[in-house]
């Protein structure tokens, strides 16, 4: 099933890709879809933000947000299968709300920059890294608010997904949620994150969650099953299903969270992201 999907989804990024500026790294303008130039107080830096409105957009009804990460590489090709999703059933109509940077290139250096936290242990040898904080900072507290604003925005129906360091990210962002007590999202999705970040160093912060008491919040995290094999192990390493075994264990019993974690098992790292964003999206608004 998983590679009937994946056949699928590759043709829609096909389809889409010549939507897409080559030179820039940034969405062509088209009907219901926008890109703007976003600067953040908060990380002092500049983002590409680009919007994808449903197709059945009206000011007479609320929509849910999804928020992706790494929107460079992904924006295209969710916006397709959120479109044709939405259009015979499969999900539901959403606006789609990439955070990107001004190309590819620079994506892909300062995305280790505002996706993890803290500061990178020495052997990872990243040039900036650990401002993650400042990065959900500016989610927070100014781009959520100014797409709040601007669309028909349903305030219950926000959902943050990330994928390898996005991944962590979005585990951030939800273990940051429930030591403060907000309820800004209310689903997130994690695909293949990257938990050995500073030793399981997420892990460890999940397990010191005490209560949450706020609104249901749910989390969808899944890894391929090859992604034990793409790297030399060592005994300090762990396996896919102990570490999911981790975060369930982290949040049973803390209030009302839903989990549920997924192994793709012919899946490498990088397979993840595009049946994650199907399955989780389902999954969450069940």
């Amino acid at each position: 099933m998983v590679r009937k999907q994946l056949i699928i989804l590759t043709i829609l990024l096909t389809g889409c890709m010549s939507n897409y500026d080559n030179n820039t790294g940034i969405k062509k303008m088209e009907t219901a879809t926008s890109t703007m130039n976003f600067f953040s107080k908060s990380v002092s830096d500049s983002f590409s933000i680009f919007i994808s409105l449903p197709e059945d957009y009206t000011k007479d009804k609320k929509y849910p947000s999804i928020y992706i990460l790494d929107a460079n590489l992904y924006f295209d090709i969710y916006s397709a299968i959120l479109k044709k999703y939405s259009e015979v059933g499969l999900l539901s109509s959403a606006i789609l709300i990439g955070i990107g940077y001004k190309d590819f290139s620079i994506m892909d250096s300062l995305r280790n920059r505002d996706y993890t936290y803290p500061a990178a242990i020495p052997e990872y040898e990243m040039t900036t890294s650990g401002k993650a904080d400042k990065f959900l900072s500016f989610i927070y507290n100014e781009l959520v608010p100014n797409i709040d604003t601007n669309y028909n925005i349903d305030k219950d129906k926000r959902i943050l997904m990330g994928h390898s360091l996005g991944g962590y990210f979005t585990l951030y962002a939800l273990q940051q949620q429930l030591f403060s007590g907000k309820n800004l999202f209310q689903g997130f999705i994690a695909a293949s994150p990257s938990i050995h970040y500073n030793h399981y160093y997420i892990l460890r912060e999940f397990e010191k969650v005490k209560q949450y008491n706020g609104n249901k919040i749910s989390l969808y995290t899944t890894f391929g099953g090859l992604e034990n094999d793409e790297s030399n192990k060592d005994s300090t390493t762990l396996k896919i299903d102990e570490a999911l075994l981790s975060l369930r264990n982290s949040l049973k019993s803390k209030g009302n969270i839903a989990f549920n974690g997924e192994v793709y098992s012919n899946l490498e790292h990088m397979d993840t992201p595009l049946p994650t964003f199907v399955k989780g999206l389902q999954w969450t608004f069940r």
